[in-house]
């Protein structure tokens, strides 16, 4: 059996509803929107013409920039930074202008190259959150004009959706539920939901390597059937980072994946051929009359433009225009206002980024069964990196898709298709999750006898316990499927008989040791992820027999059930009653511990 791309089916809500993705990237952002109506098939639309850039109506990115005032006020946001009037008013006002903030949420694990410029400060009171927040409100609000302006009568339909908007908002491969929450309360600073359980359970997360393959999938850009045991490899090339991520085909019908192993993203987007060209032009035209930044300015705009975008031979030249025809300085190869740039120079600006996707690829192709490669991204628009990736994996026996629509939408577009049709079966946990334990006491454990220290008797029960364990529940790197739960065991003793709340505190361990049962072996490391709260009734209270002590003492014992495996966390308790057999669920109060993120943020300048 064989897999072929099927058709969407009709919303099966039975409410009106609206839903929009949105692709938070590092130096350019993108939406799309779809009208959720019960019975009808949904078609997803991409956003254009963003606030401030409507003169480019069929434009879909806009970069991820913030204006502010010294106040702290936004000031512009997005595409309308592009107004003439504005950047000379931002000049004379001294606003700050933020951009690359994005890095800034990223994990403490992940490795900090891969933030390619310095971030400027931010504003005197500003939190990251409060940053990301402004940023979701523009692309939220110019997402919303799009949807009124393209759909007859939007106003009216809008007025029925305002309060049930769903959000599916795309994070980084490699990213974690502390990221996640970071950009719900995000969403929520920035207006796109009320802080309520209503307005947080709106908000929808995907990877952006699931999102680009869902979107690869749904426009067609498969030129060959899929089977069981085949692996998928997606090669996200966007302005700053290329980022490889590999699924394996586990079913047809409904068609399901299990990614094979982590991402991994190399700092090789488009904007480093940029700044390589930029380099050479500066030296080349050091001692000529179009030396000056101005010039310079000029140059690299227009070979970000035009020459960069079309270059696809290395046996002709490029130009890029920059001046009048009638400025001519051959021995600079200036002609006639045009400068021109050898092939071999235009290949040598590309190689860096070229080899960076070959080698990632190498690292997650399968050796047992077909594989198919995407690229995706902005940057897999350029003719030269996509026939250089062909040309140099052609021995490894390889299919390379590329589509012929806008391929820089993919994550934006394609965290719809993930919304509306599918997802993935199984993911690779980014993080190690566990929580503390104090195991009893033995005096022929030497890693008990040799944290005597830490030995404490426990006063209710009389039991001498090691305080500082760790009990890892799922490990780095280790496959967790969708529907995947994990039990950890918990108990608590009282002395009153009556209703009890029970409190975990789920951790998470961000160290490179592969296995870590105590906490002073890698201390700095150890993160607190969640806690889990639960009120247990007088019922679950089971009497316990020790001659510790003449009171009587109680035992509630319970299991937290946690789901990885989804792009949230999810979780329940479940008990037994002293009666025996019978289980029973109450209700979970999850609460993220994050801290207040003042360490993220930049000092003041």
């Amino acid at each position: 059996m064989t897999y072929r791309k099927p058709e969407r089916q009709p919303y099966r809500g039975t409410e009106l509803s609206l839903a929009i993705a949105i692709d938070f990237g590092i130096t350019f952002s993108g939406a799309s929107w779809a009208l959720l109506e019960p019975g009808q098939i949904p078609e997803i639309m991409d956003v254009s013409g963003y606030q401030g850039q409507e003169f480019q109506a069929s434009s879909t990115k806009v970069p991820t920039v913030i204006y502010y005032d010294a106040q702290g006020v936004v000031k512009a946001v997005g595409g309308e930074i592009y107004d003439p009037e504005l950047i000379s008013e931002a000049k004379e006002e001294r606003w700050t202008k933020i951009e690359r903030f994005k890095p800034l949420l990223k994990p403490s694990n992940q490795n900090d190259s891969l933030i390619s410029a310095p971030i400027a400060p931010l504003p005197q009171g500003k939190l990251v959150i409060d940053v990301v927040g402004d940023f979701l409100g523009y692309m939220f609000r110019s997402a919303l004009d799009h949807f009124q302006q393209q759909v007859m009568g939007g106003n009216s339909f809008m007025e029925r959706v305002k309060n049930k908007v769903i959000y599916v908002l795309s994070f980084d491969n490699g990213w974690d539920t502390f990221q996640q929450d970071c950009m719900r309360r995000a969403a929520i600073s920035g207006g796109l939901v009320p802080d309520t359980d209503d307005g947080r359970s709106r908000i929808h997360f995907v990877s952006e390597a699931e999102a680009s393959l869902r979107w690869c999938l749904a426009n067609g850009v498969l030129k060959r059937t899929l089977m069981v045991g085949d692996r998928v490899v997606v090669i996200d090339a966007g302005a700053n980072t290329i980022t490889t991520s590999s699924y394996d085909v586990t079913g047809l019908s409904p068609l399901s994946f299990r990614e094979s192993r982590a991402s991994n993203a190399r700092l090789a987007g488009s904007v480093f051929v940029t700044q390589a060209f930029e380099t050479f032009v500066r030296e080349k035209l050091a001692s000529s009359a179009y030396g000056d930044p101005e010039t310079i300015a000029r140059l690299v705009k227009e070979f970000d433009k035009t020459a960069k975008c079309v270059f696809r031979r290395k046996d002709r030249r490029s130009t890029v225009t920059f001046s009048s025809p009638r400025d001519n300085e051959p021995e600079f190869d200036i002609v006639s206002g045009q400068l021109i740039v050898q092939g071999s120079d235009m290949a040598d600006f590309f190689e860096p980024s070229c080899t960076a996707a070959v080698e990632s690829v190498k690292l997650h192709l399968s050796s047992n069964s077909g594989t198919t490669i995407f690229l995706v991204g902005g940057f897999a628009a350029s003719p030269w990196l996509y026939s250089e990736i062909n040309r140099r994996l052609k021995d490894f026996n390889v299919d390379v898709f590329r589509a012929d629509t806008m391929t820089a939408k993919s994550v934006a577009n394609g965290a719809l298709c993930y919304y509306l049709d599918c997802r993935i079966a199984t993911t690779v946990a980014p993080t190690t999750y566990g929580v503390y334990v104090d195991p009893v006491y033995s005096n022929g454990n030497p890693d008990h006898v040799k944290r005597k220290d830490f030995v404490y008797k426990n006063p209710i029960v009389g039991q001498r316990y090691v305080s500082g364990g760790f009990q890892s529940y799922i490990k780095q790197g280790s496959i967790v499927q969708e529907s995947q739960t994990t039990r950890i065991p918990s108990e608590k003793y009282v002395t009153t008989k009556a209703n009890t709340e029970a409190q975990l505190e789920l951790i998470c361990y961000l160290g490179q040791k592969l296995d870590i049962s105590w906490v002073d072996e890698d201390p700095l490391h150890f993160q607190h992820a969640y806690t889990i709260k639960s009120e247990f009734p007088v019922e679950a209270l089971v009497p316990v027999d020790t001659n510790a002590r003449k009171n009587a003492i109680w035992k509630v014992t319970y299991d937290a059930v946690f789901s990885f495996g989804t792009t949230e966390l999810e979780c329940y308790v479940e008990w037994k009653d002293r009666k025996g057999g019978a289980h029973r669920r109450e209700s979970v109060t999850t609460r993220r511990n994050i801290p207040p993120l003042s360490h993220w943020i930049p000092d003041p300048a």
